[in-house]
């Protein structure tokens, strides 16, 4: 017979092997009955003991006919189905709580898999780097890590090539569109014709700029981004090649880039580069193939390497690179050093840490929910005791009874898992629209098929944790004592009540280090917002401007329209002050030049200091809020022909000037022939981050030094009510001077600081939010214990109270047990959650690792807690009746 028929076959030989066994007794009674003349009764019993467990035979029997690993699993399910089945409140909650923690992770796996571990969207994106320039050993870059490169050393990289298959250009730019619509500022970049196919991409539509179009005067082509085509021009596949009006130039449009494409953003690159939110236009750079001097750039690189180079290799590479252009080049010695980085690892940034402190917290949340099911499994284990007695006395082995067990607990587990994708779902969901915006490739996190096997595996792996103790306890059957119990009351085994104790006080210790974790980001959250950061951002709007060339062609046009926009403005109703600048707080971008201080230079063989370098108006720190400790100022009378002057933050007064004071002091940078005067002095403002340590910065009028970087400048405007009120009529002032200048980034400086601390604010909220599902899982966990220990001990309750314990004695009793699981959950806690605010030192501000005053008030909160978890069982036990107790035994 074929096993195709044996499928189909098995019922009726099942049947026909019952039978057969059925006759074989019948036959064995009815010689019995013939030789020892016994009665029909007497002699069917007799057979039934020779012939041993006939349903055990049965079984065995069929085995002949079947898979027996694949049957027990299939039957071992049934039985479980129906266990589910008949206590269908223990199910759904072992379901949800599995739904639920199974569903935290996995939506956090996703994001920490799709910023971190999830390849780049580009063709073999290991190969792809970005060098970064550094400044050499011992200079002072006034806080700058990372340095943007020179037009000269881009030249002499691009010749040599050295490691790289190619190597492009970038830098952040903006563009006015106007003729379509409205009049907008779109984000962007200036590129190099190799930077396209240094990223691998084709565009949806269209092509890539050519090399003869990355050249001065040939540069008036432009990509546009999926999104900005869909949206300001309908999808309209015939835009390649119309004209479009940046900037009040004509330039034509050559491709379309694929959805998602918007490299590069602000997120992905390092705070002191200006890159705008996501790129939505390319143009070609269009360097010039001779450089004058080494003159300030704001360029990057991205390189793709030689097939099989590491990223070691490329560094070596680079380093030789350096020592090249430091013969050919002596005066710029040291300038062309460099630190190369993996083009996902640049994308990363410092998302890693925060990232995976979330996981981890989210992993001890699961860990909890599957000890607290454990305890379930445990206690329903306890209640099942006499069903596993007499299936043992019925010829069940102890492995058999440890499968059935497993399988039960696997059945609930991903049955759990199954409502944990779903909530996944939703999480990934919330993430995507709550998660701080400033997180790389956030866009990116989705439930796709990586993440759908982790949560396969993590079913598979929780179902095992918290279904193992319990089959355990199941297979260790006490025959003889059990079956002395039958009919009586089960008094559950002190081995598996031991069992639940240390799972309930392990619930605890997890709990107070994740309420440890989130009460020490609360508290350094609370320092960071109470920290000084310069300047007051309530009620103050800013936006940026970018001025056309064609427009405004060179600086002396660039100074007349500011110095007709600043009293337009000022003149709108409601506004209190106004001032614009290159840069304002909290958005990261600032520019750097070394100093002479006081017409000293340095020494020979010292470097210059180097300090943050801000262009700023009549009215800007008036506008940003920021107080003005000595001196005056800017005014509207320091004119180019006035003297030269400065004012230059408490940092760089503190720092050049110490124990004096600053004003009257000068201070000359490179480009200018005179030195400034200093003439006030304001507080530090913080520019990337409120973290940040102040930096020393000078600021100088730009009615004197208008540099061409000043036709991308922001305003900032401080108001009298709710800056909304003013946007109107501030746009309609500004298009009464220029029709087709748009304002672009409009928003509040209470908005920028929220954003600058929006990854610390994620953070403590979800892991606030983890710590309490922990502590009230493990409250739940001491509730049950101690509410199963009173029911448990009823008659011994009674006998106390009989013998004259009081009802309040009977309360303290119960109630202590509950405190000594949370203490000794708390002993264990406090030891962990020491070591763990050791590593969280580093991410916290003004705040130690070991707050005394946050321990202190986690272990309170808990001790709390484990009190109102056992008040109703204490309760409980205190209003039992001696007599019914004891009537009921």
């Amino acid at each position: 017979m074929s096993w195709f028929s044996r499928i189909f076959r098995r019922r009726g030989i099942y049947a026909d092997y019952s039978e057969e066994l059925r006759l074989h007794l019948e036959e064995r009674a009815e010689q019995l009955m013939r030789d020892e003349g016994l009665p029909r009764e007497e002699a069917e019993l007799r057979a039934r003991r020779m012939f041993g467990n006939t349903t055990l035979l049965e079984e065995r029997g069929r085995e002949a006919w079947q898979w027996p690993v694949c049957e027990e699993l299939y039957s071992d399910a049934k039985y479980a189905l129906r266990q589910m089945r008949s206590s269908p409140g223990f199910a759904v909650t072992v379901i949800l709580l599995l739904g639920l923690g199974i569903g935290a992770t996995t939506a956090v796996f996703s994001l920490v898999h799709a910023v971190l571990l999830k390849p780049l969207l580009y063709p073999d994106s290991a190969s792809l780097v970005i060098p970064w320039a550094v400044a050499p050993a011992g200079v002072d870059t006034g806080g700058l890590s990372l340095l943007p490169w020179n037009p000269i050393q881009f030249h002499a990289l691009e010749k040599e090539r050295g490691t790289y298959r190619y190597i492009g250009a970038f830098e952040g730019a903006r563009f006015n569109l106007t003729g379509q619509g409205d009049p907008e500022t779109l984000e962007g970049a200036l590129v190099s014709w190799v930077f396209f196919p240094a990223l691998g991409v084709t565009p949806e539509l269209g092509r890539i700029f050519t090399q003869q179009e990355d050249t001065p005067g040939n540069a008036h082509v432009v990509m546009m981004s999926d999104a900005v085509w869909r949206s300001r021009f309908h999808a309209d596949r015939s835009i390649v090649g119309k004209a479009l009006s940046l900037d009040g130039a004509p330039y034509t449009v050559v491709g379309v880039m694929p959805p998602g494409f918007g490299f590069p953003r602000a997120s992905e690159m390092p705070a002191e580069f200006d890159f705008g939110i996501e790129s939505e236009l390319w143009v070609p750079i269009a360097l010039p193939a001779v450089t004058p001097r080494f003159t300030p750039s704001e360029l990057a690189f991205v390189g793709r390497l030689l097939p099989g180079l590491s990223l070691e290799q490329a560094q070596a590479g680079m380093d030789l690179f350096a020592q090249r252009m430091d013969r050919e080049m002596p005066v710029a010695k040291g300038w062309s050093q460099s630190r190369v980085v993996s083009l996902q690892q640049q994308i990363a940034g410092d998302s890693r840490r925060p990232l995976f402190l979330i996981l981890g917290a989210v992993g001890v949340v699961l860990l909890v929910v599957c000890f607290n099911i454990a305890g379930l499994l445990l206690a329903r284990g306890i209640a099942r005791s006499r069903e596993f007695t007499l299936r043992t006395a019925l010829g069940a082995g102890r492995s058999r009874l440890l499968k059935q067990m497993l399988v039960e607990s696997l059945l609930l587990a991903f049955a759990g898992g199954g409502f944990g994708v779903i909530m996944a779902a939703a999480g990934i969901e919330a993430i995507r629209i709550l998660g701080p915006q400033q997180l790389p490739r956030l866009h990116e996190v989705s439930l796709d098929l990586p993440v759908l096997a982790f949560a396969i595996g993590l079913t598979l792996m929780t179902g095992l944790i918290f279904g193992f103790a319990p089959a355990l306890g199941a297979a260790r059957v006490d025959l003889a004592g059990g079956l002395k119990e039958s009919g009586q009351r089960q008094g559950g085994g002190v081995k598996q009540s031991r069992l639940r104790a240390v799972l309930v006080s392990s619930q605890m210790a997890l709990a107070l280090v994740l309420v440890f974790s989130a009460g020490l980001l609360v508290r350094s959250f609370t320092r960071l917002l109470a920290a000084d950061p310069g300047f007051s951002p309530e009620h103050v709007l800013t936006f940026s401007l970018s001025l056309p060339t064609a427009t405004y062609p060179d600086r002396d046009a660039i100074a007349h329209f500011y110095q007709q926009a600043l009293p337009e403005l000022r003149a709108v109703p409601g506004v209190h002050a106004v001032g614009v600048t290159e840069s304002v707080p909290m958005e990261g971008a600032t520019e750097s030049t070394a100093i002479v201080v006081n017409e000293r230079p340095p020494a020979k063989g010292d470097r210059p200091p180097i300090v943050n370098y801000t262009i700023g108006s009549p009215g800007l720190f008036a506008a940003m809020g920021t107080p003005l400790l000595a001196g005056r100022e800017f005014l509207d009378s320091d004119t180019l022909t006035a003297p030269q002057v400065t004012i230059v933050n408490r940092a760089m007064a503190e720092r050049f000037w110490p124990h004096q004071s600053a004003l009257g002091k000068q201070v000359r940078v490179p480009f200018q022939r005179v030195p400034a005067t200093i003439v006030g002095v304001v507080a530090d403002v913080k520019r990337t981050s409120l973290r940040e340590t102040p930096e020393p910065e000078m600021f100088e009028p730009y009615t004197q030094n208008v540099w061409p970087s000043m036709a991308m400048m922001h305003v900032v405007i401080r108001t009298k009510a709710d800056p909304a009120l003013v946007i109107r009529e501030t746009r309609s002032a500004l298009r009464s001077l220029d029709a087709g200048l748009p304002m672009a980034k409009v928003t509040t400086l209470s908005t920028l600081e929220s954003s600058a601390t929006a990854s610390e604010r994620f953070s403590m909220l979800t892991l606030g939010f983890f710590g309490v599902f922990a502590l009230l899982l493990a409250a739940v966990g001491i509730f049950g214990l101690v509410s199963y220990s009173v029911t448990q001990q009823t008659r011994e309750i009674g006998i106390r109270m009989a013998l004259g314990s009081s009802r309040s004695s009977v309360f303290q009793i119960i109630l202590r047990r509950s405190l000594r699981l949370a203490a000794v959950g708390a002993v264990l806690g406090t030891v962990a959650a020491l070591g763990v605010g050791r590593a969280l030192s580093s991410y916290l501000y003004g705040v130690k690792g070991y707050d005394p005053v946050t321990l202190g008030a986690v272990v309170v909160l808990l001790m709390g807690a484990a009190m109102l978890a056992g008040f109703l069982p204490a309760r409980r036990a205190a209003s039992i009746d001696p007599m019914t107790a004891l009537r009921a035994e």
